[in-house]
């Protein structure tokens, strides 16, 4: 049985008349001097996070449901979008994750990229990334970025590369520490198509790079080394469901699908002042600011 926990339809139409209703994501632009935005969209309880550092970076929601991301002459951005869980546990303890989606890229794009899922553990503390397109200059060796390559395996009719690193950064509000970053780089890159995001955490585990517990899982755009230039990314479909194991005792409708009881509240670690960094180790600042009021009224561009 399948809920679906996590569906975006993007869309983007450029030009003047565009309405864009920011009460659905408010504050999804950084204000001038800041380098952080977050929050939440409308009434459905996803997160969302945008962080820049240079000239913009942004999520926007349409008044057709649609969204956008928009990232123009920036030297780091970093855009996520999805489900930040209020009660960390394993993934084996939800049921089988999974994503569906498809997307254009349009206007200029330039400098270096990566798109897939996001996410971040505790217990130990990791950052996972699966990534379905990207692109990286030929002069940035892959292990300045994602250290040491560790196997691969096929899975959703591709093979992906399997890569682990150890940052040394500060993570949230634990401090100065080293952790974990995991890698699964997909070899041929695509703009539509289903990822088995269960069957990536099966395969690190099967490796002895441990998970932990979920803390987020989200949609990825980051990019770099992108000034001069504007990218659009335009979702046309992203989906993540979450497929009950049979053992469950989620109660189900009529239907036979799974009822979808959401957690959504953000987790008191979220409160905090913490510093992020993007996969290249470029410091792109704090989230301290990140708790702004809404903004109400209506943007035309």
């Amino acid at each position: 049985m399948k809920r679906k926990i996590f569906g975006l339809g993007i869309a983007l139409t450029m030009g003047l008349a565009t309405t864009i209703y920011a009460e659905r994501c408010p504050n999804a632009w950084p204000k001038q001097d800041e380098n952080y935005a977050s929050g939440t969209i409308d009434s459905t309880g996803y997160k969302y996070e945008v962080w820049r550092d240079g000239y913009i970076a942004s999520l926007e929601c349409f008044d057709n449901g649609g969204y956008e991301v928009y990232i123009k002459a920036v030297s780091s951005a970093i855009v996520r979008f999805g489900l930040e869980f209020d009660e960390p546990k394993s993934f084996d303890q939800f049921g089988n994750f999974a994503a569906d989606y498809e997307y254009d890229k349009s206007a200029n794009v330039a400098g270096y990229y990566f798109i897939g899922i996001y996410g971040v553990t505790t217990e130990p503390h990791i950052e996972y990334y699966i990534i379905d397109d990207w692109r990286l200059a030929d002069t940035i060796a892959a292990e300045t970025i994602f250290g040491e390559k560790v196997g691969e395996f096929t899975v959703d009719g591709d093979t992906y590369d399997i890569w682990q690193n150890t940052a040394n950064k500060e993570l949230r509000v634990q401090g100065d520490m080293s952790f974990k970053q995991y890698f699964n780089i997909r070899r041929n890159t695509r703009k539509s198509g289903h990822i088995d995001i269960t069957a990536h955490f099966k395969k690190w585990e099967e490796l002895g790079m441990k998970v932990g517990k979920l803390v987020d899982l989200k949609a990825l755009v980051e990019a770099w080394s992108a000034k001069n230039h504007i990218t659009f990314i335009n979702f046309s479909k992203f989906e993540i469901t979450e497929t009950a194991d049979t053992s469950s005792v989620t109660p189900t409708d009529s239907t036979g699908e799974t009822t979808a009881i959401l957690r959504r509240a953000s987790l008191p670690v979220l409160n905090k002042d913490y510093r992020v960094y993007n996969m290249q180790g470029r410091y792109l600042g704090t989230g301290e600011q990140k708790f702004s009021p809404a903004i109400k009224t209506v943007k035309k561009r």
